[in-house]
């Protein structure tokens, strides 16, 4: 509101400012009539109405030339407006798209990633299996080792045992 006093009081004085030059400019063009109202003779207020009207003219050809000024300046400024806008707008979509192809090649990283993981599982469980059959052979090689082992103690023990009988048996022959 207080801008809007302001603005329009600029805008008066500056009227009243084209006025006063205009009449200076003019002062001997006018009737008596007009050069009393100039100078605050006149009464009448018949007289000063007609002197009115006739510096009203001016006033309102200069009013005129401020507003379609003033217009134009709004339509300049309209024009900048909708450029900024779109400005703005390509802006905002180069953005958009830079941090769409950002995340993109984020993405594809931790795909990668996850690509190599999964190909070191395979890897790490294809070398478990390996390892587990491996032991498994050695556990079964072991096992069949100490059957051997145990069969062959038994008959150690039994060629022992037949020894000594037929040991015995000499010393008994010998007797």
């Amino acid at each position: 509101m207080a801008t809007e006093i302001d603005f329009l009081r600029d805008q008066n004085q500056r009227l009243n400012e084209t006025l006063r030059r205009y009449q200076m400019e003019n002062f001997f063009k006018y009737s008596t009539v007009q050069k009393g109202v100039f100078k605050g003779d006149g009464d009448d207020t018949l007289e000063n109405s007609a002197a009115d009207q006739s510096f009203l003219v001016p006033l309102i050809t200069e009013y005129d030339k401020h507003l379609e000024e003033l217009n134009g300046q709004l339509k300049y400024y309209q024009k900048q407006m909708g450029e900024m806008k779109l400005q703005f707008e390509n802006v905002t979509k180069e953005n958009e798209r830079s941090e769409l192809s950002r995340q993109k090649l984020h993405t594809q990283e931790l795909l990668s990633q996850l690509e190599m993981a999964n190909e070191k599982v395979v890897e790490n469980e294809k070398l478990i299996l390996e390892h587990q059959e491996k032991s498994n052979r050695l556990q079964r090689r072991l096992s069949e080792a100490e059957q051997r082992a145990a069969s062959a103690s038994q008959q150690l023990s039994a060629m022992t045992v037949q020894r000594r009988r037929a040991a015995s048996m000499m010393n008994l022959e010998n007797i």
